[in-house]
C-alpha cells in the first residue's frame, strides 16, 4: 500500500511539474512576444526618425588661418554637423570663430555650399549660418518655442554627420537636467542625454518619440558617453539674437548666489551670496543672506531655476525678486545691466573636441 500511495504520489508530481513548465513556458513566449514586438517598435520609431529628418543634416567645414611654431601662416580645417532650420536656408552648428573664419561652407550628398556666419555665441558654443548657393532640395527643422522638457526617462534621438560619413542614427535617454558641470556654469539648463558624441558630431539635432527637436548637440561628456543639448526654447531665443545682433545679448547681475539644503534638508533654497558695492542692487536694499523665493512671478527651488528666469530676460529689464528675510516676505526690482557696459570674463563651454 505504501508503495502504491508512493507510486502516485510521484506520477501527481511529475504532472504538477509538467503543468508548471507548460504553463512557464507559455508566459515566456508572451513576455518573449512582447519583448520583440517592443524593441520592433523602437527600430521603427529610429528609422521614421532618421528617414524624415536626414535631408536637414548637414557637414559643416571651416577653415582657419593661424601661425605655425615658425610664425608661418597655415590652415586648419574643423568639421561638425549642422542642420538647416529655415527654407531661405538658415544653418544651426557648433560655435565657429568670427574674426579669423577663412572660409565656411557645409556638404550635402557629396556637394559643397559656401555659407556666411550670421552670428556666433562662445558661451553657449552655437553658431548661426547662411547658406549663400542653395542645394536644390533640403528640409528644414521647425523650432519649437514653447517645447516642454522631457521627463528623465524618456527616449532621446539624433541625426549626426560624423567626419565624412552619412547622416547618422542614435539614440539613448534623457538622463538629467543641469546649469552647471563640474567649475563650469552654464548661463541656463542643459538637457543630458545618454547619446554619446564623437568627432564632427558636435551641433547635431536631437528629437524626442514624437520627432519633434527638443535641442541641438552643444557639447560631451565622454567620461560618461553622454552629450549636453540646448532646449528648444533656449535655441530659439538665441537664433533671434543672431540673427538681430550677431551675438547673443546678455544680462548681467552685480549679485552672487548659492544654493543651500533647507532646514529639514529635504530641498533648497537659493540665497544672495554677496553683492557688488555701490550697485544698484545694492542700493535696492538687497542683502547678503536673503533668500530668493520668486522671480518674476516664478518659483525659485534651485539655482537652474533663477539661471533659466534670468536668461529668458532682456538686458535693461527689470527683475521682480520676492525674497525672504526674518521671515517676512519682500519685493525688490534689480535691473539686469547690459553686459557690455561691464568687463566680465564669461564662461564658455568646450567644443566637443570637434
Amino acid at each position: 500500500m505504501f508503495i502504491r500511495l508512493l507510486k502516485r504520489a510521484t506520477l501527481a508530481a511529475r504532472a504538477s511539474v509538467v503543468i508548471l513548465a507548460t504553463s512557464l513556458l507559455a508566459s515566456s513566449q508572451v513576455a518573449y512576444g512582447q519583448s520583440t514586438s517592443s524593441v520592433l517598435d523602437l527600430q521603427k520609431t529610429v528609422q521614421g526618425i532618421y528617414q524624415e529628418r536626414k535631408n536637414a543634416v548637414v557637414r559643416v567645414k571651416v577653415a582657419t588661418e593661424t601661425l605655425s611654431e615658425n610664425n608661418e601662416p597655415k590652415v586648419v580645417l574643423r568639421v561638425f554637423s549642422g542642420f538647416f532650420i529655415s527654407e531661405k536656408g538658415q544653418v544651426l552648428t557648433s560655435y565657429l570663430p568670427t574674426d579669423n573664419a577663412t572660409r565656411v561652407w557645409i556638404e550635402k550628398g557629396g556637394i559643397s555650399f559656401l555659407a556666411d556666419i550670421v552670428g556666433s555665441d562662445a558661451r553657449t558654443n552655437v553658431a548661426l549660418l547662411q547658406v549663400i548657393n542653395l542645394p536644390d532640395s533640403f528640409d528644414y527643422i521647425e523650432l519649437i518655442e514653447d517645447k516642454e522638457s522631457l521627463e528623465i526617462g524618456a527616449l532621446a534621438f539624433s541625426v549626426t554627420s560624423p567626419l565624412d560619413f552619412s547622416p547618422t542614427p542614435k539614440f539613448g535617454l534623457v538622463t538629467g537636467y543641469e546649469s552647471h558641470f563640474a567649475e563650469v556654469v552654464f548661463p541656463l539648463t542643459y538637457t543630458r542625454l545618454s547619446i554619446s558624441i564623437g568627432p564632427a558630431e558636435g551641433g547635431s539635432p536631437a528629437f524626442d518619440a514624437d520627432n519633434e527637436l527638443i535641442g541641438i548637440v552643444m557639447a560631451t561628456l565622454p567620461e560618461v558617453d553622454s552629450s549636453y543639448i540646448i532646449p528648444t526654447k533656449a535655441l530659439a531665443r538665441i537664433v533671434s539674437h543672431l540673427t538681430q545682433h550677431q551675438k547673443v545679448r546678455y544680462g548681467l547681475l552685480p549679485i552672487e548666489f548659492e544654493e543651500k539644503p533647507d532646514t529639514y534638508n529635504i530641498g533648497k533654497r537659493v540665497l544672495v551670496k554677496s553683492i557688488v558695492p555701490g550697485s544698484p542692487a545694492e542700493r535696492s536694499g538687497l542683502q547678503p543672506g536673503d533668500e530668493i523665493l520668486n522671480l518674476e512671478g516664478s518659483q525659485i527651488a534651485d539655482l537652474d531655476d533663477l539661471r533659466d528666469s534670468i536668461f529668458f530676460k532682456d538686458p535693461g529689464d527689470f527683475l521682480l525678486f520676492t525674497i525672504k528675510r526674518d521671515q517676512k516676505e519682500l519685493d525688490f526690482a534689480i535691473l539686469l545691466e547690459p553686459e557690455e557696459d561691464h568687463i566680465v570674463e564669461g564662461n564658455t563651454v568646450g567644443s566637443s573636441n570637434n
